[in-house]
């Protein structure tokens, strides 16, 4: 059987994937294929989301070593301080954490950088109380290309 995850992951791990962002110890880190937080008055993305995927095919987290677990704690906390330093100054207020494994059965970790209202239409709620259609909405490749440098760059400092 075929895991998209694992494509995924091959696909980011040849750089000019367009939402490669970083590999790191155990993981490899993407811009999320969807954006949804769109500044109203400038249509500037000030979005964010990323996604970890762990290198190899693995379904339950708690089933990793010890080790294995340390190291990609240590690669969300990187991506954290990537958006942070890149995503902060466009008022990015806080990162949500999820590693769910619900759809796709590959350990994973979704950061998701939040913002007030009007940007975020509920900041202080899990983003899958949105619709489907709000939240699979693709990105423009000028938005996607501008929040991959400036997390690249951001990634470059660490």
């Amino acid at each position: 059987m075929s895991c998209p995850a694992c494509e995924r992951v091959a696909r980011a791990r040849i750089e000019s994937d367009p939402f490669f962002l970083a590999d790191l110890r155990e993981s490899v880190a993407v811009l999320h294929k969807h954006q949804p937080f769109v500044q109203p008055d400038s249509g500037l993305a000030v979005g964010g989301w990323c996604t970890l995927w762990l290198r190899d095919h693995q379904e339950h987290l708690g089933l990793l070593s010890r080790e294995r677990q340390a190291r990609l704690a240590e690669d969300v906390g990187d991506v954290a301080r990537a958006m942070h330093a890149a995503l902060g100054p466009l008022g990015m207020r806080r990162v949500n954490y999820e590693c769910l494994g619900n759809v796709v059965a590959h350990v994973h970790w979704h950061l998701i950088p939040r913002y007030s209202r009007p940007i975020d239409p509920e900041p202080g709620a899990t983003v899958w109380v949105r619709q489907a259609s709000e939240l699979e909405c693709g990105v423009d490749e000028v938005v996607r290309d501008h929040l991959v440098a400036a997390l690249r760059r951001a990634f470059a400092r660490r």
